[in-house]
């Protein structure tokens, strides 16, 4: 164990454990500084690029100073590879994470207390286990590290309470020294994440945001979902495709996997087994690309990742630079791609408006959610009450989104917790009597999954005699043995197919009562939870539509974003392409034959990332006569 305030640090014994646990002789330039104040003993805030090297940061670190490195990180898979990772090197390390009985964390911790030295990963939510918080003083806690540290700002793109707890550990290990590590922070976020974690006179590295090898471009167009299936046909190698829902996930893989493209879906919705399947069928190249939600990503290490579209965009230039920033960290060329059409970007501005709902309707709701429990003022619940959305949204005319908003701030601001109540989730299904004959054709279902839903609906609209069953989505699980995301998207398909008719009935939710209900016009929710919360979503949009939008280098976009350093242009990007006239006409204008050659040949040859930058030259020279369009056929002059 190191004594920081009396040894000077020992870059020869730091050196020595990058060679003999990492196999590397050197640090990557912007490793050095982070690493020796670090483990020199000194709090350390560290900005680094996805694919940066930050976690070697701090597991050097914890292995130079000795004793327990307590690493607090987000997702139970993250913590999980790096827990194999750290064995396979020949360290100890332990996981607190996923669900562990009472006597496995004792015994999990009894391990940690004899140990001279490990590792110890855990989430925020477990350091609230009253065992952790009665044994944690007990711990040769050396080192703190806060993984995805943005997470524990109010201004987070990723907003979750409990890291807001973290820096009671301050007061509980007093020895050890605080490390921050994020591959995303703004200033105010850099700054905001010092303050709630209190560390003292701390040593802040931020490195610029460009990687040379990642070749960003926006593609604009009315079928951007024509346009996405095509580029994915035609991509070579690996990639992602993010999505911003479950279903969209489920939709996506089945469309990949009509067009013969080896692909699998990925989200929050599936057992841990299975998204444990499919990250390793990914991993391994069975499976060439996954269509994901955001849960899907962090601290996932492949080199050889090709490509990463956006089917539909972000709700911030957080979310997109993480996502985008798992492709090319081998260095090669990689291409980041958002497909966007004018309805997405009005659907994703739609619901940031809607999670800013106005007092008088939270107030409503709070109404609401008392009036069907039957809970009466100054009454505290011993029970959870029910709450029926779809009756109360019908009578008081109100969206969901609004709805949904308002109950996140009654939870924020501590008054209730609401979950759903899946006992009840239901579809009301209507069979059509007439199926289309492309449905008639030998494999025209796509996959077993919509053949599967189709028919279970089918019999259990005979059973019930009733053109319009209700059915509920669980019991399609249940009867087909798919999850219940892989039936909503089955749905989904044969809904757009028009082999039947259904909507999804919103299940009834179950309502906590953290505190005596109040009259609703006392309910009151504070502005850093409420107006200042939603002015920062609202600028963290406007920041992204920007970028969809601007005529500006791309990289240099986000670095001034996160930093405001200034750079140079990558000269790789569409907007930077789309000034070099030279490199176009070279590439695209001379080739042109004198017999011309068809638009979409011509299309057909460009890399998805560069398409937006040979229509805007064929419009230039179209506009200067230096080409002629005649049915579909371009001519050069």
């Amino acid at each position: 164990m190191i004594d920081s305030s009396k040894a000077p640090l020992d870059e020869k014994r730091l050196l020595k454990l990058l060679s003999q646990f990492w196999g590397y002789e050197s640090f990557r330039p912007q490793q050095i500084k982070p690493v020796y104040a670090f483990s020199s003993g000194k709090d350390t805030l560290a900005v680094l690029p996805t694919g940066g090297g930050k976690s070697l940061c701090y597991q050097i670190a914890g292995c130079y100073r000795g004793g327990i490195c307590l690493v607090i990180s987000p997702l139970i898979a993250l913590m999980q590879d790096q827990v194999d990772d750290l064995k396979s090197r020949g360290h100890k390390a332990i996981s607190l994470a996923g669900n562990l009985r009472y006597d496995e964390i004792e015994r999990l911790l009894d391990n940690a207390e004899r140990l001279p030295s490990c590792f110890l990963y855990c989430s925020p939510e477990r350091l609230n286990h009253p065992l952790l918080q009665a044994r944690i003083n007990r711990l040769n806690i050396q080192t703190i590290v806060l993984d995805e540290a943005h997470c524990i700002s109010q201004w987070g793109h990723d907003f979750r309470p409990e890291y807001r707890n973290v820096s009671v550990l301050r007061s509980a290990c007093p020895r050890a020294v605080w490390g921050a590590f994020t591959a995303t922070a703004t200033d105010a976020v850099i700054k905001d994440i010092q303050v709630q974690l209190g560390l003292k006179e701390p040593q802040v590295f931020t490195f610029p945001m460009k990687r040379s090898n990642l070749i960003y471009s926006v593609l604009r167009s009315n079928d951007a979902e024509a346009e996405l299936l095509s580029a994915l046909k035609s991509s070579v190698g690996c990639g992602l495709v993010y999505v911003t829902s479950r279903s969209s996930a489920e939709l996506w893989a089945n469309r990949m996997s009509q067009s013969g493209i080896r692909a699998a879906a990925y989200h929050a919705g599936m057992l841990p087994a299975e998204r444990l399947r499919i990250q390793e069928a990914w991993m391994s190249g069975e499976c060439r690309v996954l269509a994901c939600t955001s849960a899907f990503g962090m601290g996932i290490d492949k080199q050889d990742v090709r490509f990463v579209f956006h089917a539909a965009p972000p709700q911030d230039l957080e979310s997109y630079v993480q996502e985008a920033g798992r492709a090319g960290r081998d260095g090669k060329p990689s291409a980041c791609v958002l497909f966007v059409n004018r309805d997405s970007m009005a659907y994703v501005e739609r619901q940031i408006n809607a999670k800013a709902p106005q007092l008088g309707l939270i107030q409503q709701v709070y109404q609401g959610l008392a009036n069907q429990g039957v809970v009466s003022v100054g009454s505290l619940p011993e029970n959870q009450t029910l709450f029926d959305s779809e009756a109360w949204l019908e009578r008081n005319e109100i969206g969901y989104f609004e709805w949904r908003s308002s109950m996140d701030y009654l939870q924020r601001a501590g008054y209730v917790q609401c979950q759903k109540d899946r006992s009840d989730e239901q579809v009301e299904a209507c069979i059509k009597a007439v199926i289309p004959k492309a449905m008639q054709e030998k494999g025209s279902f796509d996959t077993v999954n919509s053949l599967a839903v189709f028919q279970f609906i089918k019999v259990e609209s005979n059973k019930q005699k009733m053109e319009c069953p209700i059915i509920s989505i669980r019991e399609i699980a249940a009867s087909t043995g798919l999850s219940i995301y892989q039936c909503k998207g089955a749905l989904l398909r044969l809904g757009n197919w028009g082999v039947i008719g259904h909507r999804f009935i919103p299940p009834k939710y179950r309502i906590s009562w953290l505190r005596p209900r109040e009259e609703s016009n006392n309910v009151i929710i504070p502005d850093s939870l409420g107006i200042d919360w939603v002015q920062s979503i609202k600028e963290k949009w406007e920041s992204f539509a920007h970028y969809a939008e601007s005529k500006d280098c791309r990289q240099l976009i986000f670095q001034s974003y996160f930093s405001k350093a200034s750079s140079e242009p990558c000269g790789n990007c569409d907007n930077c392409k789309k000034s070099d006239e030279t490199w176009a006409r070279q590439k695209w204008l001379a080739p042109i034959p004198s017999s011309g050659i068809e638009v979409n040949q011509l299309l057909q040859r460009v890399p998805i990332r560069y398409k937006s930058v040979l229509l805007h030259f064929l419009n230039e020279w179209a506009d200067s006569n230096e080409i002629e369009v005649v049915d579909r056929t371009i001519f050069r002059h």
